[in-house]
């Protein structure tokens, strides 16, 4: 039996890795961010009795992307230090490293899918420290395994409307609000379910091409083009307005084009094309019969 410590198991992703990998061949020990939120420098003492394990899932993330513009510092010592300690702490055990990074490394400018041979460029904060993270744990732990996602939506049950981006949009068009969406800005929408499918593939075929992969839903679209299939799908209709990039101000300054390329990944693991990801959360959520 492979013997898995999940870091983040209450998050979308974690709770998805739980509830699609977890089987007679493999067993999670679920962490939260909680256990590591007074002090993310002693990962070894706090995972000590862990030793023994196959592998570490890193979902831990300080990804609250206006919010890290102004907490540098917390953001560098959850999503670049806290990573350095467990690339250490996999290598002195012998432990194989999956973690989650982002395609906010990229700045965008491609206009085209990003290939992870591709020069990361952070625009914001979030994004570099993420690929400071990155970079950690390609210089500490040769058996690693660095997974790009991108705009995660995931069935974990919450009360919060703005869990992701799709319940976020679903409930404003119950609620009977005008919705304007940006219409040029590119992404690759992803069901954390997928990611998760991903990564158990790795670990039941002892996959061992160690590196950096895009572990994204295939195909393209803008926002708006993802708001106007999950309102087709869930028969919602409101009053919906395309609207450009830079007519939005946040914070912290986001890619135009943040789409990768998964040809790499899908060597070993094809995923879904996001149309049919979608489709599938919603029934998984109860939104389709």
């Amino acid at each position: 039996m492979k013997k898995i410590l999940l870091l983040g198991a209450d998050g979308q992703l974690g709770t998805d890795i739980k509830r699609f990998t977890s089987s007679a061949e493999i067993e999670i020990i679920a962490s939260t961010r909680a256990d590591f939120d007074a002090d993310f420098d002693s990962v070894d003492e706090k995972l000590s009795m862990y030793k023994d394990c196959d592998y570490i899932i890193n979902c831990i993330a300080y990804h609250k992307v206006d919010q890290c513009e102004d907490n540098r510092e917390k953001s560098f010592a959850i999503n670049a230090n806290f990573v350095l300690q467990l690339s250490l702490f996999a290598t002195q055990n012998n432990i194989t490293f999956i973690h989650i990074s982002t395609d906010y490394v990229f700045d965008g400018m491609k206009n085209k899918l990003h290939k992870e041979v591709d020069e990361p460029n952070a625009l914001n904060v979030y994004g570099e420290s993420k690929f400071v993270g990155e970079q950690y744990v390609k210089a500490y732990t040769r058996k690693h395994f660095v997974l790009r996602v991108s705009s995660l939506f995931g069935s974990k049950k919450s009360d919060n409307p703005n869990i992701n981006f799709v319940e976020k949009m679903i409930h404003a068009a119950k609620a009977g609000q005008n919705l304007k969406v940006i219409d040029n800005q590119i992404i690759s929408p992803t069901h954390t379910k997928d990611v998760a499918l991903a990564i158990k593939e790795i670990i039941v075929t002892n996959y061992n091409n160690y590196g950096t992969y895009h572990c994204c839903n295939s195909g393209t679209c803008s926002w708006f083009q993802f708001v106007k299939k999950i309102f087709a799908l869930t028969n919602l209709d409101t009053d919906l307005t395309p609207v450009s990039y830079v007519s939005f101000h946040t914070h912290a300054k986001r890619p135009q084009y943040c789409a990768m390329d998964n040809s790499k990944l899908a060597k070993f693991y094809k995923m879904k094309n996001w149309e049919d990801a979608l489709e599938e959360y919603l029934e998984l959520k109860g939104y389709r019969a």
